[in-house]
């Protein structure tokens, strides 16, 4: 008998959960407006983000002889020599990379501001560019000067980079405040 009612009771309680009830009185709540998505970008700017995508294998390879040569100002001759050859060697392949590169990199597949920021990083590797040339002759013999040169037009690329990818980006507190 108890476990009869015991059954009534959870079959009950069961029926209960389930079932839901409207209230009449509270509204309807009303979904949020969905972001809108940033445009998809054009055949151009893709060309010209691969290009990016190229060039900086390149600038990757400065940055690790110039390091080299850096890590070594405290080692024996021989080591310090070893470093500045690599800076040379790759220079010379770094240069490839950023010639082939950079022709994909056309500003005017942005507009406005964007176009700015896209033309002042692609004169930024120009003149990074530039500088390899004597990086190659010149690095064996003195790799200080050029590992110092380098690394000032390094600098100055990666301050345009940052502006170009942070202007990329799509401003996520302008999207929640216009919600």
């Amino acid at each position: 008998m108890l476990l009869g009612l015991v059954m009534v009771v959870t079959v009950v309680a069961y029926q209960q959960d389930t079932v839901t009830h409207k209230d009449s009185l509270s509204p309807t709540p009303v979904p949020a407006p969905a972001p809108v998505p940033a445009p998809a970008p054009t055949i151009e700017q893709i060309r010209y983000m691969g290009g990016l995508k190229t060039a900086t294998r390149g600038v990757a390879q400065i940055r690790d002889g110039v390091n080299r040569v850096v890590r070594t100002q405290q080692a024996d001759s021989l080591t310090r020599r070893r470093a500045a050859r690599r800076l040379a060697g790759l220079c010379g392949t770094a240069r490839s990379f950023i010639v082939s590169g950079r022709p994909k990199m056309q500003a005017t597949a942005y507009a406005d501001s964007m176009r700015s920021l896209a033309k002042t990083l692609t004169m930024r590797l120009d003149s990074l560019t530039s500088a390899l040339a004597v990086c190659e002759k010149t690095a064996g013999r003195d790799p200080n000067t050029v590992a110092t040169n380098l690394t000032g037009r390094l600098k100055n690329y990666d301050d345009a980079l940052l502006a170009f990818r942070a202007a990329l980006k799509p401003d996520s507190t302008k999207a929640i405040s216009q919600q």
